[in-house]
Formats: C-alpha cells, sequence, structure tokens
C-alpha cells in the first residue's frame, strides 16, 4: 500500500514538471514572436532603403535616415538637412539614352552663333569649397545665362546657395559626381554611385534631376561614357579653357586665353566654387567681349537644344 502511494506520488510529480516546462515554452515563444514584431526604429538601414540607394554610398556611411540620402561627412550643425520622407515623390533613375547619343560632347552647333558658359562648383571628400557669389552678382547684372555643374558633397554642404541658383531663371543645373573622384580610375559600380548618389540628392533638395553630366578633371575612358549614358545623361565637357583654377593665371590673360579660343557653338569652362582665382574679375570683359563679336550666350541645354531637367 505505501509503495502504491510513493508511485502515485511520483507520477503526479512528473507530471505537474512536464505542464510547466509546457508553459514556459509557450511564454518564451510568445515573447520572441512580440520582439520580431517591432516596427523598425527610424534611421534604421533596412534592406528596402539599401536597395534603393548605390551600392557605394551605402557602403560608405555608417547610418543611412529611412528613405534618405547618405551623408559622407559632418555637416554644420546649423545647416538644414534634406531628407526624403514617405510623402516625397519617389526618386527614379532616368532612362538610359540612346548609344549614338552618348559620346563626348566638347561644342554645340558651329554654325550658330551661341556660346555657353558653364562654372564648376564641387568639392572632394574632406576638402570643404566655397561659393563665388560675385560671380553670380556679374551674371544678374549682365542678364548671362548659364550652367552650374553641381557636386553632390558642395550641394549637401551649401543647400542655400544651391536653392538660389536653382530658382534664378538664368540659370540650369548639371550633375559633376558626387565627390569629385577620378571616374576614369575607378570601378563602373562606383562611377554609377558617383552620378546617382548625386541625383537623388537634387532631386531630394530640388524636386527635380538633370541630364547633363560634367567629367571631373576632364577624364574619362569607354566604360565611363557608357555608365554616364546609361544612367540616363549627356556627358558635357568643353572647347574653351579660361585656366581660372590656376593662381597664376591672372584676369588679363584669362580674357585674352578665353577669348582667342571662342568660336560658334563653344562651351567654356570656369568655376565658382572659390577655386576660379581671377573669374569674377575677367567675367565683365569676357562676356561684353563675346557679345560684341556677335555671339549670344546661353546655357547649354539651349546650345545643345536639349530639354536639362527631369
Amino acid at each position: 500500500m505505501i509503495n502504491r502511494r510513493r508511485f502515485s506520488d511520483y507520477r503526479f510529480l512528473i507530471v505537474f514538471i512536464a505542464i510547466l516546462i509546457i508553459i514556459i515554452l509557450i511564454i518564451g515563444l510568445a515573447i520572441s514572436s512580440s520582439r520580431n514584431n517591432l516596427p523598425t526604429q527610424s534611421g534604421q538601414v533596412t534592406d528596402e532603403n539599401i536597395d534603393s540607394l548605390p551600392t557605394t554610398a551605402t557602403q560608405t556611411s555608417g547610418s543611412l535616415q529611412n528613405e534618405s540620402l547618405a551623408t559622407h561627412t559632418p555637416i554644420a550643425s546649423d545647416t538644414p538637412i534634406v531628407t526624403l520622407t514617405s510623402t516625397s515623390p519617389q526618386w527614379e533613375a532616368l532612362y538610359p539614352i540612346p548609344e549614338t547619343s552618348r559620346g563626348l560632347i566638347t561644342n554645340g552647333d558651329r554654325s550658330e552663333f551661341k556660346v555657353a558658359l558653364t562654372f564648376d562648383v564641387c568639392q572632394a571628400e574632406g576638402d570643404l569649397a566655397g561659393y563665388d557669389a560675385g560671380i553670380v552678382k556679374i551674371l544678374n547684372e549682365t542678364q548671362t545665362p548659364a550652367t552650374f555643374f553641381m557636386g553632390g558633397l558642395w550641394m549637401r554642404d551649401h543647400q542655400t546657395e544651391t536653392l538660389e541658383l536653382a530658382g534664378n531663371p538664368l540659370f540650369e543645373l548639371g550633375n559633376h559626381s558626387w565627390s569629385h573622384r577620378d571616374l576614369s580610375a575607378i570601378t563602373a559600380d562606383e562611377m554609377k554611385s558617383e552620378i546617382l548618389l548625386t541625383q537623388q540628392y537634387m532631386y531630394g533638395l530640388l524636386g527635380y534631376q538633370t541630364n547633363l553630366f560634367r567629367l571631373p578633371y576632364g577624364t574619362y575612358n569607354e566604360d565611363t561614357l557608357n555608365v554616364i549614358g546609361e544612367s540616363g545623361l549627356y556627358t558635357i565637357q568643353w572647347d574653351d579653357v579660361s585656366g581660372d583654377p590656376d593662381p597664376n593665371i591672372d584676369a588679363q590673360e584669362m580674357t585674352n586665353w578665353v577669348l582667342q579660343q571662342v568660336q560658334p557653338g563653344s562651351i567654356i569652362i570656369m568655376h565658382a566654387n572659390g577655386r576660379g582665382w581671377h573669374t569674377a574679375e575677367a567675367l565683365p570683359t569676357i562676356i561684353q567681349s563675346i557679345r560684341q563679336q556677335g555671339y549670344t550666350l546661353v546655357t547649354t541645354s539651349d546650345l545643345l537644344k536639349i530639354q536639362p531637367y527631369k
């Protein structure tokens, strides 16, 4: 009788322990499921927003804002930061341009007395550039159209100036890569990242993107031209070099040099990021002299008869 009671007690204890283990497992599974269903915190990198950005950009940036653009270096605290929200129009890359239009464009129609003034505004990673407001003042005073090729890093650190240029009906904007890397010395994926990250940033800031692209340093190879064309942009070079990044070229020498090279359809390259040493000083005479020779100063898109924005 005693043995039967002990056996019954042991059996009850075993059943009790088994039920307790099952209850613990059920509670543990419920907690785990609840954690997995928590919403992703704002600012985390998710599969969705990684796929929406160029590969190099996602690898370079340690953290990306949800559905926003990568940042590469610290931004000054008083600089407004542009972010794309869930209510912003979705950015999409442009359709590739025809292969017949993917070559280097150095000038417009030689039979038309039109000339395009272009200004590069760019900076490299860790090398903050400036803004030459004197150039813009002269262009406004003389009512001279111009094309500004914008670097992505420069736009990020000069948002107010970018908006000012974009809002001026005399001007149009082009893409000058994200960080001014030599596109002939990097991979096709890196080239695409330099191009498309700038397109995305411009779209986020202005609501549109350009289809004009200027090569950093003017260097390229066959892959470079193909990647730019596949990205839906025209490669805009030049045929009239001002030499303004050289501090040893004074305003008079620059003026003479530009006027000696100019011809129908010319594209003149200058800089408005503080790296054109005597550009503002030379510009009034250059503009006046070009017009006195019978030329009309126009934007690049006007010169080439293409629509610059999408």
